[in-house]
């Protein structure tokens, strides 16, 4: 009975928009890898296939079990970040992957899962004291700033982003005082100016942000990738020059456009057609979190939803942003788009988190 019922309450648009989005993801992906073989494309329908697994256990299991185990998983994702910092493999001049044979895994992205699920259990366990007691919401940043800083020190700037967004977007949900955001937002900001100049940020790092405000004045080094995304999103006019067509990536034009700028593939190829689709297809992702967050009455499950939203929007907004030249580089994958197992992975799981509160937001109403 509760099997049927739970189906009956799983959230139909937020599925086909999972569905639509990795349908066009691995589209874009064959496309631009199309000239090195099938092998990433079948290693990321692999990971696809595994994160569906996951996803449908997640959907099927009682979502507060999590809330359960978020000291374990937490302790345990920053284990894994302090295993890496040790023993990991390098790549791009940045130690971020553990290697198993022919199988890499990015504990950075497993570690937004694990904030998501151990804020939520630590907020909903103490909201009442964070909301009139600074000295909580001090012990809730200080509960992410060891993996923070773990994350900084590969390092990713791009995942540091991330799971700053999701620690201040849960304290706006749950009604956090906003001068107490606004002076987190100011001290980090001072901090991230002494870094820059104590040699904490690195000069890639740094000469990304300059490329982003002046792409041209490094048109050969730093903004090359900029300026090049920029050129061949334009060049796909309003339909694209169709699948497979693409020159820019192909012609070596483009770098990294498997990862991070794989969005350069829709607005070539599908031009601004495809590419309003697909921004269509994320935003109704992202407005089905918002609406079931604010749906659901139990605040662990509303929270993990917050956390999920801001994970997906962070995502989104940062990695297209920077193919438009909205963002400064940072190396974050696009959601269901970009090559990589362990983001798809941690998406899946996530959104089958989010399945299980809604199938589960209106329990008490089944007879």
């Amino acid at each position: 009975m509760w099997e049927r019922q739970m189906w009956k309450q799983v959230d139909w648009l937020l599925l086909a928009s999972m569905l639509l989005l990795q349908l066009i993801g691995l589209l874009a992906l064959a496309s631009a890898t199309h000239s090195s073989g099938l092998t990433k494309i079948l290693r990321q329908v692999i990971w696809m296939l595994v994160g569906w697994m996951a996803f449908a256990v997640a959907l099927r299991s009682d979502y507060q079990i999590w809330m359960r185990w978020a000291n374990w998983i937490y302790w345990l994702s920053v284990a894994l970040l302090v295993v890496v910092l040790i023993w990991g493999h390098e790549q791009y001049g940045a130690q971020r992957w553990l290697k198993f044979g022919s199988i890499t895994l990015q504990p950075s992205e497993f570690a937004k899962a694990a904030i998501t699920i151990a804020l939520a259990a630590f907020v909903a366990e103490h909201r009442e004291q964070l909301l009139t007691d600074f000295r909580v919401f001090v012990r809730v940043g200080l509960h992410v700033c060891l993996p923070l800083v773990l994350v900084f020190l590969q390092p990713d700037l791009g995942t540091s982003l991330v799971l700053l967004s999701i620690w201040l977007g849960m304290m706006f949900f749950v009604g956090v005082p906003i001068r107490w955001l606004v002076a987190t937002v100011l001290a980090g900001l001072t901090l991230f100016v002494i870094g820059w100049h104590k040699g904490a940020i690195k000069d890639y790092q740094k000469q990304r942000l300059i490329a982003f405000v002046d792409p041209y004045s490094r048109a050969s080094k730093e903004g090359y990738h900029i300026i090049q995304s920029q050129l061949a999103i334009g060049s796909g006019g309003l339909t694209g020059k169709g699948l497979f067509k693409g020159r820019m990536g192909k012609l070596g034009f483009v770098p990294a456009q498997h990862t991070d700028f794989i969005f350069t593939v829709v607005g070539e190829e599908g031009g601004f057609v495809l590419a309003c689709t697909v921004i269509v297809l994320f935003s109704a992702l992202l407005w089905r979190l918002l609406t079931i967050m604010l749906e659901t009455e139990n605040l662990f499950g509303a929270l993990v939803l917050a956390g999920t939203f801001y994970f997906f929007a962070t995502h989104i907004f940062v990695n297209i942003g920077m193919t438009l030249r909205l963002m400064p580089i940072t190396g974050l994958p696009l959601p269901f788009f970009s090559a990589g197992g362990s983001n798809l992975f941690v998406c899946y799981f996530l959104l089958g988190v989010s399945q299980s509160v809604a199938a589960r937001r209106k329990r008490l109403f089944f007879g």
